[in-house]
């Protein structure tokens, strides 16, 4: 679910055609935690990356965006400063929209209802993430992670795979997962023996959606492993 999808064509044409067009290189910033919110960006193309980080300068990756995604809305809405960092995990191409125009945009369409419900959809579901992750063994973990950002920015390979860009290393996985690096990746390399996940340098590929999805709501993976007490079936 993003902004594109719940506006028509035209209400998200009419976006486009009254922004500027932007590229930016992978690893760029678009957007920096603290900034004054002077500008929102729609995402036409490639991956953004959102950290967060704390008083003692620890950052968390908190999720990815993909194409039809508008960034900034909410700071430029509430009038308050951008509350994390976008970067660019892929090289991006987006349309910069001034912060007046946006919310001009927004009242001509009536869509303050739907910048909302869509602001508190994710929150809620960041929310319900983090309270799954409190109860589940590490391969669960790491599932539940990897199944969220299937759904987020996942795209359709044949016959029955989704391809999941990260544009970043897989050990930035822990940090969502709330993992150590090491048992991050262990929880990977089981995800991949048990035929469930295909992992590649910057990317990975789900292979069994359905499978995922089990392993991320605790269950054991197949072949036994993945006990909540972290040990093998016997």
């Amino acid at each position: 679910m993003n902004f594109r999808s719940q506006v028509s064509a035209q209400v998200w044409q009419d976006l486009i055609d009254r922004g500027r067009r932007r590229t930016y290189p992978s690893k760029s910033v678009l957007l920096a935690q603290g900034e004054s919110p002077d500008c929102v960006i729609a995402l036409v193309d490639g991956l953004v990356k959102v950290v967060q980080s704390n008083e003692r300068g620890d950052e968390l990756t908190l999720m990815l965006r993909g194409p039809g995604e508008v960034l900034g809305e909410m700071g430029v809405l509430l009038g308050r400063s951008r509350s994390a960092t976008v970067t660019a995990a892929l090289r991006c191409a987006g349309v910069v929209l001034p912060a007046h125009a946006f919310r001009g945009y927004v009242e001509r369409h009536r869509l303050e209802t739907t910048v909302y419900q869509l602001t508190v959809e994710r929150l809620n579901s960041h929310e319900r993430l983090q309270a799954d992750l409190a109860h589940l063994p590490p391969a669960g973990r790491m599932a539940r992670v990897v199944s969220h950002l299937a759904d987020e920015v996942g795209t359709q390979q044949e016959p029955t795979g989704l391809l999941v860009e990260l544009g970043m290393p897989r050990a930035e996985l822990a940090t969502m997962a709330g993992m150590r690096r090491s048992s991050a990746l262990a929880a990977l390399g089981q995800l991949q023996s048990a035929g469930i996940l295909t992992l590649g340098r910057r990317r990975l590929t789900v292979n069994d959606v359905a499978c995922l999805k089990e392993v991320a709501k605790g269950h054991e993976l197949p072949g036994g492993m993945g006990r909540k007490d972290g040990t093998p079936a016997v």
